[in-house]
């Protein structure tokens, strides 16, 4: 979800296939991702048209977080 989310944020226009080429998952587990980002989270995803926006990250997410996720920042270190 994290990563959706922060693919979202960086995107200039954040289109399902878009998202999915930046992620790296299929368009049904990103539309799903969204869906579970919204009630899960609480995070504001606007529709308008093709592209999807975040509004709101809610009470749960910290942008910053999201924005390691893609990155790869959060991967934890092989041991």
């Amino acid at each position: 979800m994290l990563t959706v989310l922060a693919a979202i944020d960086s995107l200039e226009v954040a289109t399902l296939v878009e998202l999915a080429k930046r992620t790296g998952i299929d368009k049904k587990t990103v539309t799903n991702l969204v869906e579970q980002a919204r009630e899960q989270a609480g995070v504001v995803i606007a529709k308008n048209g093709t592209a999807y926006t975040i509004e709101n990250w809610g009470p749960v997410i910290k942008k910053a977080g999201a924005t390691m996720c893609l990155t790869g920042a959060l991967n934890a270190p092989n041991i």
